[in-house]
């Protein structure tokens, strides 16, 4: 099976606590106790560093990174636009341990140690607090939809909560265990989150659960393409797998340096994974994405083969391989999703129509079966009935509509 591929890798002054990587995976952020926060550009290679920053314990970048969110342990959540200038911080009465932030970064979501929730627009006016369950329990992780809708939260309190953008809870779940980590889709539609005693959910926006996985081990990181369209994990330091929508473990990779944190792209081609001895790598896993494209080939020429017309789902997968080679990866997710939704809706093919209905047009005069496509008789001239341009039947002479499909002839 193919690995991924290292793209570039970058070593920090201390073990990395914190990450976050860009929508398209062409930037990344990491952080530490007492390295602060540096912020990657496409080579890997440090753009800013900001070194006032303390005690790093989360980072979110909004879309390709034009805002930078930082929690941090001296109770403070940081805004930093994408050169590194700090545009506002607030100071918190705990330690922050996590922070979320939508796409186009106006809804700004960090959690703290002792159980509560503070959500801010982009200029840091506060826009609602909020106490998931009325405890003091720890708020593990905040993941906020890119659409900027949907907020999730995990907690030790062994709940998963839903909130919406101005604050209501929608939903609250007890869980086997403390939710540790936790990740929604772009449209808010599908959420995942990974438990303490070795569990991995999925589950759609009402709460339900589709698919659960239970490790032999307790998996270190989790997290999700934007499309929702599969779910990365990491297994152990050197193992990462991917789970398709359906729970299936469709790939696993190592890696080559241990990784205790790491981070997918939304738009699903990359992830950037980090570890203790500050070692960050950026990996792209476009392999993964060849193997979509070949299962919806697949399926494509399934199509064909029982007698289906699948122009249109050709046209979509033409479309995938030009994204894929363009490395457009949520452009490609988006087009094979479509490639395979024409495959199995395709119309059947007009020669399939015409052999089901016995081949050539028997004539009207003499009886005599003729070849298709002949306008006269070959026994006795006389001219025959057309066919549907649309879907074969035949049809008698004068009609100005099929009767079988109602096209206009």
């Amino acid at each position: 099976m193919a690995e991924a591929s290292q793209l570039w890798k970058f070593r920090d002054e201390s073990s990395t606590t914190a990450m976050a990587i860009g929508s398209q995976g062409r930037y990344g952020a990491v952080g530490g106790r007492r390295s602060g926060v540096v912020f990657l550009g496409q080579d890997g290679r440090p753009v800013w560093r900001s070194r006032e920053i303390s005690d790093v314990r989360d980072i979110s970048l909004a879309g390709g990174g034009r805002a930078v969110l930082v929690a941090s342990g001296d109770n403070t959540v940081h805004y930093l636009d994408r050169r590194g200038r700090e545009m506002w911080h607030r100071n918190l009465n705990h330690a922050a341990t996590t922070v979320g932030v939508s796409s186009r970064a106006d809804l700004v979501v960090t959690g703290l140690l002792r159980g509560s929730l503070h959500a801010y627009d982009r200029t840091g006016k506060l826009l609602w607090e909020h106490r998931p369950g009325g405890t003091d329990f720890r708020i593990n992780d905040v993941a906020i939809s890119a659409n900027g809708q949907y907020v999730v939260v995990g907690t030790d309190y062994a709940h998963v909560y839903l909130y919406s953008a101005s604050g209501n809870v929608l939903w609250s779940v007890e869980t086997t265990g403390k939710v540790l980590e936790t990740c929604i889709s772009s449209n808010g539609d599908y959420i995942a989150y990974m438990t303490d005693d070795r569990r991995i959910y999925f589950a759609v926006k009402s709460s339900r659960v589709v698919w659960e996985y239970r490790f032999d081990r307790q998996p270190l990181w989790i997290d999700m393409v934007g499309t929702a369209d599969f779910v990365v994990v990491g297994e152990t330091p050197r193992k990462v797998s991917i789970f398709s929508k359906s729970g299936r473990r469709t790939w696993s990779f190592k890696l080559q340096a241990p990784g205790t944190i790491g981070r997918l792209a939304d738009s699903g081609g990359n992830i950037l994974v980090g570890g203790r001895n500050g070692e960050v790598t950026m990996l792209g896993i476009e392999a993964y994405l060849a193997r979509l494209l070949r299962q919806a080939q697949r399926l494509v020429e399934r199509a064909r083969t029982e007698g289906l017309d699948p122009h249109e789902a050709d046209q979509q997968l033409y479309a995938a391989e030009r994204a894929l080679e363009d490395g457009a990866h949520q452009e490609f997710l988006d087009t094979v999703a479509r490639a395979k939704n024409a495959a199995q809706e395709a119309p059947v093919a007009r020669k399939a129509v015409a052999e089901t209905a016995g081949g050539g047009d028997s004539c009207g005069n003499c009886g005599a079966e003729n070849l298709p496509g002949f306008k006269f008789c070959g026994s006795c001239g006389q001219k025959l009935a057309q066919g549907c341009p649309s879907c074969g039947t035949q049809l008698q002479p004068g009609f100005q509509f099929c009767g079988n499909c109602g096209a206009q002839l």
